[in-house]
């Protein structure tokens, strides 16, 4: 797992937080990187979260009147900037590209580092509106291909988890190249769990009993078997031919299971073809277990490997 104070220019990182101080600790180590080496910060929050950001990195020494001076601290509201994105009731990207690329483009002028921090998609996935919200994270990340920024997202796990969007969940989690902060296994509603695993010959194995105890704790050890095999094979996937770390995530919906381990190779030219399961060997029993799996590129040079179970 990443640290937020060590991101690079162009990371895109979520975070799912159980509580106010846990997000706020996250940001205020983020923004601080940039206060302090000369960088800019851009914060769209509600006005609590600001607050909180503001008066934990004024304790933390930033001077943060001499950055909103400066012009390096640029604190915005959530929901009014979230209003001018939808004139019409709907996200527009031409809104997007005028309120948000503007400033993002203003803010790196020069070769500034920018570091953004925004939960208007919170503000939306709370609301109901899901698909806006992944609509919004992809809007960020085309923004991020054309210009020089890290980005910062945060979500309440408790709302991420709500019954209805499994697939909306694992699309956020698709979008970020880092994922911090794991919603809790025992949630109700739609249940989901995120780990990351390092390069190594015993993260299949870790992957493999954390994903058998999290469908436990669910009560859906009927699926234990299947889930461990799926699990070791893509993660030894992983580990053997991506020579990568990864992630697992796991989330369930209904008598749906859905697994995916995401990694740092590139998706081979030919697509999910390179990927074609052999009979009775490695991704070949996967696929004899799943009612449907896939391969998806991450844009960024990653791919996620997804497979649903059906109990």
């Amino acid at each position: 797992m990443v640290g937020t104070e060590n991101l690079n220019v162009g990371d895109h990182v979520v975070q799912f937080y159980g509580h106010d101080e846990e997000l706020a600790g996250t940001v205020t180590g983020y923004l601080l990187e940039a206060v302090n080496r000369g960088g800019v910060s851009i914060v769209i929050a509600t006005a609590a979260h600001r607050r909180d950001f503001a008066e934990r990195l004024t304790r933390a020494g930033a001077d943060l009147a001499g950055a909103r001076q400066a012009g390096r601290y640029l604190a915005m509201d959530a929901a009014e900037t979230l209003h001018q994105l939808m004139p019409g009731g709907q996200l527009d990207e031409a809104a997007f590209d005028r309120v948000i690329g503007g400033l993002v483009r203003q803010a790196g002028a020069g070769g500034r580092p920018v570091r953004a921090f925004g939960e208007m998609v919170a503000l939306l996935w709370d609301d109901g509106l899901v698909n806006a919200a992944v609509q919004l994270e992809e809007l960020w990340e085309e923004l991020g291909r054309r210009h020089p920024f890290s980005l910062l997202c945060g979500y309440r796990s408790e709302s991420v988890m709500r019954d209805g969007s499994l697939d909306a969940f694992a699309e956020v989690c698709r979008l970020h190249q880092e994922i911090l902060g794991p919603p809790a296994a025992s949630a109700p509603g739609a249940p989901a769990a995120v780990r990351m695993f390092g390069c190594s010959r015993d993260a299949p194995g870790a992957a493999r009993h954390f994903a058998v105890a999290t469908l436990s704790g669910w009560g859906a050890g009927d699926l234990a078997d299947d889930v461990a095999l799926v699990v070791t094979e893509l993660a030894a996937n992983a580990v053997v031919h991506a020579r990568s770390e990864f992630t697992v995530i796991l989330a369930a919906q209904g008598d749906r299971v859905r697994i995916s381990v995401r990694d740092i190779s590139p998706l081979p030219a030919e697509g999910a073809s390179a990927l074609a399961p052999a009979p009775l060997h490695g991704l070949g029993a996967v696929n004899a277990l799943a009612s449907r799996w896939g391969v998806e590129s991450l844009g960024h040079g990653g791919k996620t490997v997804w497979v649903e179970l059906l109990r």
